[in-house]
């Protein structure tokens, strides 16, 4: 009988001491094996290594001793990995026992699946849907993330709705599971994003080379979200429209680029002119600071397009799929609908 594969799930953490103790007693439960546990740490202040060393000696910690923020950490911590395998794994989250079984199992299957995501489900509210996994994330055309379960700020309660395995365009970074030879062959998570938005460059660079991601349910794994920064933070919104402009700029082909990227930008000035009207002026604050800083990255940034386009073994038109050929903004805010399965299945833009 074949051994199952080694996992190396490895917790990034930062000042996360409220949440460890929860998160490590849940790992504990995990069903899968064997698994190895390591935390990295990005210069926590409040305790934690001391109360890891204390409480769990057998968890393996990486002091990184300062913070490269979650893309140059995870960059640093999963060569010092033993496993098949790597999760990528929030500090703020909770497991259940079959967590990770279903994951490894569909990625045993098909040695074309790159990574895959349990079911992401609300730390603070276990009947819905976490907004930044829920049952896997997909795309619009210009740039925009959703998943099954969350589009914008409309949660669903998880019914059983989409807990069907299926390929998905991005991997929810909160447990992201996936090859270490893909990771590490794909460049890993681009250091300059720094948090937000990494891992949907990663998983496009993945899809670009070959690979598929899927979601893996009925593996759950509840996620506080915000704990790292908080939604309506100011930087946030920066991270997340700046990083997904860079994301765009390298990733697209040129074609969809000249045409896509031009009603990107149009959408973020609407959301610049209308976010004082709904007492939102912070957010475009964010955007007008976004733009700004990609333009002065632009040199940057057309290198690394440069290199990831040379890497590219898949045409724009395969990922019709999961890169929806559609606006998500024009389906929620001007046709409402506000859940995932409206908008599955129609392609028009």
């Amino acid at each position: 009988m074949t051994p199952r594969p080694l996992v190396s799930i490895i917790i990034l953490n930062y000042n996360g001491l409220k949440f460890l103790p929860r998160c490590l007693a849940s790992l504990a439960g995990t069903e899968y094996t064997p698994t190895e546990l390591i935390v990295a740490d990005n210069g926590s202040t409040d305790g934690s290594l001391e109360y890891l060393r204390r409480e769990f000696p057998q968890v393996r910690i990486v002091d990184f001793g300062q913070n490269w923020g979650y893309s140059g950490a995870y960059n640093r911590a999963v060569p010092e990995s033993n496993g098949k395998y790597v999760v990528l794994l929030n500090f703020d989250v909770e497991v259940e026992p079959d967590w990770l079984s279903s994951a490894i199992s569909i990625l045993e299957s098909d040695s074309g699946i790159a990574a895959a995501q349990p079911k992401l489900k609300q730390y603070q509210n276990h009947q819905n849907f976490e907004y930044s996994g829920g049952s896997g994330g997909y795309l619009d055309a210009y740039g925009f993330p959703f998943v099954r379960g969350r589009l914008f700020d409309t949660i669903e309660e998880d019914r059983g709705q989409y807990d069907d395995s299926r390929e998905i365009f991005w991997a929810t970074g909160a447990a992201l599971v996936i090859r270490k030879d893909a990771y590490l062959a794909s460049g890993g998570l681009d250091e300059d994003f720094f948090m937000h938005m990494e891992e949907l460059d990663l998983c496009w660079r993945l899809w670009l080379t070959g690979h598929k991601i899927v979601v893996a349910p009925p593996g759950t794994v509840y996620h506080w979200a915000g704990a790292a920064l908080s939604a309506d933070r100011i930087r946030k919104m920066y991270l997340n429209h700046r990083n997904s402009l860079a994301m765009l700029i390298k990733n697209y082909g040129l074609s969809r680029l000249l045409r896509r990227l031009p009603v990107r930008i149009l959408l973020d000035w609407i959301a610049v002119c209308a976010s004082p009207l709904n007492g939102e002026a912070k957010r475009s604050l964010a955007i007008l600071w976004a733009h700004a800083h990609v333009l002065l990255s632009l040199p940057k940034l057309l290198v690394k397009r440069t290199r990831v386009q040379r890497m590219r073994k898949v045409s724009d038109d395969a990922l019709d799929h999961v890169i929806l050929p559609l606006s998500i903004v024009h389906r929620y805010y001007v046709r409402k609908q506000t859940v995932f399965s409206q908008i599955l299945g129609s392609r028009e833009v």
